[in-house]
């Protein structure tokens, strides 16, 4: 399962706010961030997404969960969408997002290397 972990955060609320809707168009298809909710303990972040690729559309929720000092970014389970190249692309974007709103935050243990931006 493609996941990313964010190493040096300690708020999932912090991380929710971080995330900003997007619509990329790409070779075939477009890949979009339109919604997001946290649960009431602000413990568990959805993102919800869409990924268009030669035709094929997934809808799809990305899922932040918090653990002592990192957050996971991982696609929720019961979704659960084929790994397209645009899904890991769509975990990627937010992710940097993520990273990119507190110059603490790194990149931890993963296996979406190629699709990550620095």
């Amino acid at each position: 399962m493609p996941h990313i972990v964010l190493e040096n955060i300690n708020s999932t609320k912090e991380a929710y706010e971080a995330v900003q809707a997007f619509a990329n168009k790409i070779e075939g298809g477009m890949l979009k961030v339109m919604d997001k909710y946290i649960n009431s303990t602000e413990q568990t972040a959805l993102i919800e997404a869409l990924a268009i690729e030669n035709g094929k559309n997934q809808n799809f929720f990305v899922q932040l969960s918090q653990k002592k000092s990192s957050l996971t970014v991982r696609l929720l389970p019961l979704t659960d969408p084929e790994k397209t190249n645009g899904v890991k692309t769509i975990m990627a974007t937010i992710a940097k997002q993520i990273k990119d709103s507190n110059e603490n935050v790194g990149y931890g243990k993963n296996n979406l290397e190629e699709f990550l931006i620095r």
